[in-house]
């Protein structure tokens, strides 16, 4: 700590420090100018400040707190400052006990910073001047004195002060709004990644679903695969065992290859599940031909109904809701069993066989969906005559199939089916029921493709057609 006394002034001393000041300026005029002295104004540290024989007072005094302390001891001392005197007088600074040019006289002008000569230029007034006003009495009329001829000086500061404190109120407030809107920004970018989250989530869930749904219908149409299978096996063993004993009968030899027929019964019934719809499909599709099966019901006050190729049941389900008791036949004998698992009254059965052993005039109506299709020409001829004969007058026939005038239907569609022999026009189909006797023929096309649009009218017409059509005719 550099020791001054501050009690009271010693006039000598203050003698000798100005002769001292004095003797210094002349030597640092006569042998350099001051202006030419590099005083550097900032540096990161105080071992980077440069010790020189000249230093800048306003260079020292932009400086705050202990750096402030660093760099007037380096400056004017040539060292660093020491704990304790760095101690005092920080605390003295901080509390306003002292000011900068008051801590800069005490090192210039202690005994040790008389030794080390570091000339700073327009200290020693300022500081006599501070130091005056520690006088009682008479420092307090200097103080006075001082505040009055300083006094434009202290207001521009004042102002400067506050046009500076403006400015960065302004500015904190620009940045304020800034981080806000950055926050704002963020809390949406985060919302969004939340919804985007739980929409990911969401439409996970229904893949995994649809999936799932997927592998459990080929789990439950291979469980169907195997019974069937194993139900056919069993078949095949007994008559392999009935033949050991005797020699194999012609009964013997029909079932078994009546049985190879049926080998691909239920791939048939896993096909229609897949390309053909599901059964809310086919029943929201068949709507359309109650009415009419109101009607022949009406004109043979019955309502005995039978449906050959009835497949999966849709019809005879949506029969049954409406009141209407029908009947089944197909051949396939999975979808058989599905059917009377429904509790749907189904026989298993060749078409014709069995409209071969039913009485004449028995039936109110006989309807047969994408069956027709399937049929060789002299069978479908037959299933033409054998329903005339079974229905009753004023009974009717529906028979439904894949429309070939729909392009899309006539050049692929049909062929989806493996099993389908040959398309059938409207018109030659309503023709071969006529000409087997019905009469009041009907051609109701159905299920237009609305999804295509071409712009040429007759294109259009050809690709947009029912893609279904019905034949519908009454017995006199």
């Amino acid at each position: 700590m550099i020791e001054i006394d501050t009690p009271g002034v010693d006039i000598d001393k203050i003698k000798a420090c100005i002769q001292e000041e004095l003797e210094q300026y002349k030597t640092v005029n006569g042998g350099r100018s001051f202006k030419s002295i590099p005083c550097p104004s900032d540096f990161k540290s105080a071992e980077q400040w440069r010790i020189d024989d000249c230093v800048s007072k306003e260079t020292l005094l932009q400086f705050h707190g202990p750096e402030f302390i660093n760099k007037a001891y380096i400056s004017i001392l040539h060292r660093k400052p020491d704990f304790q005197g760095k101690a005092i007088y920080l605390d003295k600074l901080q509390n306003g006990q002292l000011t900068k040019i008051e801590i800069l006289g005490r090192l210039r002008y202690s005994r040790e910073g008389r030794l080390k000569k570091v000339y700073i230029k327009n200290l020693l007034f300022p500081f006599l001047l501070k130091t005056f006003f520690k006088i009682p009495a008479l420092g307090w009329g200097l103080r006075i004195m001082a505040g009055i001829f300083n006094l434009p000086i202290i207001l521009m500061n004042i102002q400067r002060i506050e046009n500076t404190s403006i400015a960065h109120y302004s500015l904190m407030e620009e940045k304020d709004k800034n981080t806000r809107t950055l926050i704002l920004k963020l809390d949406e970018d985060i919302q969004s990644l939340k919804t985007d989250s739980i929409q990911a989530r969401s439409d996970l869930a229904k893949e995994v679903s649809l999936v799932k749904t997927d592998l459990l219908k080929q789990i439950k149409d291979n469980t169907i695969t195997l019974l069937d299978m194993q139900r056919r096996i069993q078949t095949h063993l007994e008559e392999a065992r009935k033949r050991f004993p005797e020699p194999i009968s012609n009964d013997q030899l029909v079932h078994v290859v009546k049985e190879e027929d049926h080998l691909f019964d239920a791939m048939y019934l896993s096909f229609e599940d897949r390309f053909r719809g599901t059964e809310n499909d086919i029943k929201e599709r068949v709507k359309v031909y109650l009415p009419y099966v109101q009607k022949a019901c009406e004109n043979t006050k019955d309502k005995s109904l039978l449906d050959v190729g009835c497949g999966r049941g849709e019809w005879l389900k949506l029969l049954k809701e409406n009141n209407i008791a029908a009947a089944g036949l197909d051949l396939n004998g999975v979808m058989v069993e599905k059917c009377r698992d429904a509790d749907l009254d189904v026989v298993q059965s060749d078409l014709l066989a069995y409209l071969r052993n039913l009485k004449a005039d028995t039936l109110s109506v006989i309807t047969g969906f994408h069956i027709v299709e399937h049929l060789p020409f002299n069978t479908m001829i037959s299933l033409f005559d054998e329903s005339l004969r079974v229905l009753k007058p004023g009974g009717m026939v529906v028979f439904e199939t894949p429309n070939p005038e729909n392009l899309m239907v006539g050049a692929c569609d049909f062929y989806t089916d493996p099993s389908h022999k040959n398309p059938i026009p409207p018109h030659t189909l309503s023709y071969l029921v006529e000409a087997r006797g019905f009469v009041n023929i009907e051609i109701v096309r159905l299920h237009p493709n609305n999804a295509i649009q071409i712009e040429d009218p007759f294109l259009n017409y050809y690709f947009t057609i029912g893609q279904d059509y019905a034949v519908i005719g009454f017995k006199e």
